[in-house]
């Protein structure tokens, strides 16, 4: 299982960062879905298996536990049990070492209350008079929405300490199942002659929070930490699994967060960074000195690394390694050093990190045309890119879910690009800076695992900051889904999601993390030479309102003709090989036209002046 160390103050600090992230004036909404996360198969060692256990529970018996709820009108609450969550959008159960025995789960998404406050506390005191640094493990499975995970202390069993976990986690995304989470609770409890832990969740029609094989352990003495390293290219905390070598800016902040989880002062405490380049070769290093660091100090260790001009194509590594005066006292030395990993590129950008990051730790879920309920036509999903330099772009890539339950042939996207002035504020998107063709899905883009398309003209992009797009489109019951990239934790506008159809009329969402849905300046983008349905024509493009359409084999044909948001504004049918549409008192612009027989379909646009 993972294994993620927290103390207090980092919490706060991940907490602080996140609001920081908020740096433009709207208000975002999230929405849950239906996709499956794919957690990494990396398994991080149990830093604490040497340290003595204080006290320990596994749930098998449900007395040693209390449960209830603050001020909640429905009533819902914590069980101690086996069943696993229920809901509309259920969770697997948590893969804990004792699930068997039982387990304590809150399923926000089955209770589905709009105010829930539930708590499961211990129900007897635990003398820790003897122990003056006390670490609680706990193994968890989470997936987050909108709700809030605590853990409270209390001295006195009615006054709680609260502290926040799992505040980092995207929305919809998900901790690994089991995480085993070491939380530092030595500043709350330690010494204490009774001492009492709760979780409590609060939230309202989430998803579901488990709880296993609950410990309090002694502190280790040392402890350093390196985590949450980082590669910022803008200053801003976008990272980008590939850049291309035209964007990439003079220098990086590179950095990780340290922690101080022993009990211990450490002192000439440092972060090194190296960075290797293609090839393994060397290119540079850097240090951060930290100085001295007392139990529970958590700092940010930040650095500007040059890049050589030019920067090499190829694939560099970040190592981030910390160490001080007492390194080799130090509990588990694998936690000393972290990693980040970042291809330079002849002509493709990307936010994601799929196929650059190793496969040990790449954590993966996905959206489409099926995650969200009346939205599997038009659906978009938007992903943040800065230009740092002009430059001109001819076409998109996106990775598949080529799992055939997801994505299937016959599905199809349309790609663009958008202002980020258009996205915050919420616009119906109607006014793409540029767009491709319908590009349908075949086996052979299951088969690669990717697709592209060009843009119907080549865009040359100044200075800024752009969204680039796809517009997902079910046909026929065959579904288009993207994988969505959760590995590096990313600002919260990262990856926006925009529906046509959504009854609390906010349009415009902050979900995903880092689609893989890439922007490219390659000659050679993808252009599909063919459709499904051969042989269909239309004229005029432009027109005044009258469309005549042609078809090279009679039979009976429908056509829908599909606005610029994605709605359905004419339909009709025909028997034989031409019919004529008008579009006449419509508003100006593009729109798409879908001509089927029920088996095979083909999508062309047509503009209306």
């Amino acid at each position: 299982m993972k294994h993620l160390y927290l103390t207090a103050f980092s919490l706060a600090l991940l907490g602080g960062t996140a609001n920081a992230q908020s740096l433009r004036n709207t208000q975002l909404h999230n929405l849950k879905d239906r996709s499956t996360v794919h957690q990494a198969s990396h398994l991080r060692a149990n830093a604490f298996s040497n340290r003595a256990v204080i006290w320990s529970d596994d749930f098998s018996v449900p007395a040693n536990w209390t449960i209830g709820n603050i001020n909640d009108a429905h009533n819902d609450n914590w069980v101690i049990g086996t069943t696993p969550p229920g809901g509309s959008f259920a969770i697997p159960p948590i893969a804990s070492t004792t699930a068997a025995n039982g387990f304590a789960l809150f399923d926000s998404d089955l209770l589905c209350g709009n105010t829930q406050n539930a708590w499961i506390a211990t129900a007897n005191p635990i003398d820790l008079s003897t122990e003056p640094g006390v670490v609680l493990q706990f193994q968890q499975y989470y997936r987050k929405f909108q709700g809030q995970c605590f853990v409270e202390t209390s001295t006195n069993g009615t006054t709680w300490n609260t502290i926040e976990v799992n505040a980092g986690l995207a929305v919809n995304s998900s901790t690994a199942n089991p995480q085993l989470l070491s939380l530092d609770l030595t500043n709350q409890i330690g010494g204490a002659p009774t001492a009492w832990v709760r979780f409590r969740y609060q939230g309202g029609c989430d998803y579901a929070w488990m709880i296993d094989d609950v410990k309090l352990i002694t502190l280790p003495p040392y402890e350093l930490i390196t985590e949450n390293g980082f590669v910022v290219p803008f200053g801003d905390g976008y990272e980008y699994g590939r850049i291309p070598q035209s964007q990439l800016p003079p220098s990086l902040s590179v950095g990780a967060q340290v922690v101080n989880f022993g009990g211990q002062q450490q002192t000439n405490v440092t972060l090194t960074t190296t960075i290797t380049g293609p090839g393994g070769a060397t290119v540079g290093t850097v240090t951060h000195t930290v100085g001295t660091m007392n139990h529970n100090d958590t700092t940010n260790a930040a650095e500007s690394f040059s890049l050589p001009t030019p920067t090499p194509l190829g694939l560099y590594t970040f190592k981030f390694e910390v160490s001080s005066d007492q390194i080799g006292q130090d509990e588990n030395a694998n936690n000393n050093v972290s990693y980040r990993y970042l291809q330079v590129t002849q002509d493709l950008y990307s936010l994601d990190g799929i196929g650059v990051y190793p496969d040990s730790i790449v954590t993966l879920t996905t959206l489409g045309t099926g995650s969200f309920t009346n939205n599997n036509q038009d659906v978009r999903f938007l992903n943040y890119y800065k230009v740092q330099a002009q430059q001109t772009f001819t076409g998109v890539e996106v990775a598949l879910n080529i799992n055939s339950s997801y994505t299937q042939p016959g599905s199809y996207f349309i790609a663009a690009v958008y202002d980020t002035a258009d996205v915050y504020i919420g616009t119906p998107l109607s006014s793409p800076l540029v767009e491709s063709d319908i590009r349908v899905i075949t086996q052979a883009d299951l088969d690669n695992g990717t697709a592209q398309v060009a843009f119907l003209n080549t865009l040359t992009l100044p200075v800024g900051a752009y969204y680039v797009a796809i517009r997902a489109y079910n046909e026929s019951g065959n579904d288009l889904y993207i994988l969505d990239d959760l590995t590096v934790p990313q600002p919260f506008d990262a990856t926006m999601l925009w529906l046509p159809n959504d009854d609390q009329s906010q349009n415009i969402y902050s979900n995903g993390n880092a689609m893989a849905i890439r922007l490219s300046s390659s000659p050679n983008v993808a252009v599909q030479e063919t459709s499904n349905l051969a042989g269909v024509t239309m004229y005029p493009s432009p027109t005044n309102g009258p469309v005549e359409v042609h078809v090279a084999t009679a039979g009976k044909m429908t056509v829908e003709v599909f606005n610029a948001l994605g709605k359905l504004v004419s339909t009709s049918s025909f028997n034989g090989t031409t019919t004529k549409v008008d579009l006449t008192g419509n508003s100006a612009g593009i729109y798409t036209v879908r001509v089927s027989d029920g088996a095979r379909y083909n999508v062309q646009r047509i503009t209306l002046k």
